[in-house]
């Protein structure tokens, strides 16, 4: 058997969407009264829209092309214990503007009680920018935006990952999680 690096359980998935498709998610977020301001002092500043929330019919037509990077995710990784059942958090539209702040520093996807129903983290990109690469420093990666790619890794303490800046253009992404599913009642 070969030897599996954590790296390898970052995977880049090309063309999840057309580019055309990316370009209509932008311009909907553009004109929409639903975006809000999403910053914390000293750590990460976007603007972000809750597309499950806000566009239903975008949700439901997005969950299919992130269940495809998921399913061919667990494949490739011969991930044999994945959960038979799970959900989706929200689907979230964030926009990063080239301001000198916009960015999301070092950080993981679980870091409380709440987030640790999260197993899988999903960016898909909108748009290529300069910079706005996600950068995760401790496997020497470094993934640069472009329209339809999307990445899948695990959300947890092994695979801390950076939003770096973008320096001309803004950077859309479309960021989702796949939870455990909430247990039953005993």
């Amino acid at each position: 058997m070969a030897n599996i690096s954590l790296a390898d359980h970052v995977m880049v998935f090309d063309d999840a969407l057309s580019p055309a498709r990316c370009e209509a998610l932008i311009d909907r977020f553009e004109v929409s009264a639903e975006r809000e301001p999403c910053a914390r002092e000293q750590g990460h500043s976007f603007t972000q829209l809750d597309v499950t929330r806000h566009w239903p019919d975008e949700s439901a037509a997005l969950i299919p092309v992130f269940l495809s990077c998921f399913k061919q995710y667990q494949f490739a990784t011969n991930a044999g214990f994945w959960p038979p059942k799970f959900a989706f958090e929200h689907i979230r539209l964030k926009r990063y503007l080239p301001n000198g702040r916009d960015s999301f520093p070092t950080h993981v996807d679980v870091m409380c009680h709440d987030a640790a129903r999260r197993f899988m983290t999903a960016i898909l990109y909108l748009n290529a920018a300069d910079g706005g690469e996600t950068v995760f420093p401790h496997l020497a990666l470094s993934i640069a935006p472009a329209p339809g790619k999307c990445i899948a890794f695990p959300p947890l303490w092994m695979f801390p990952h950076a939003g770096q800046p973008t320096v001309s253009k803004p950077k859309y992404i479309l960021h989702t999680y796949l939870c455990y599913p909430a247990s039953p009642q005993m």
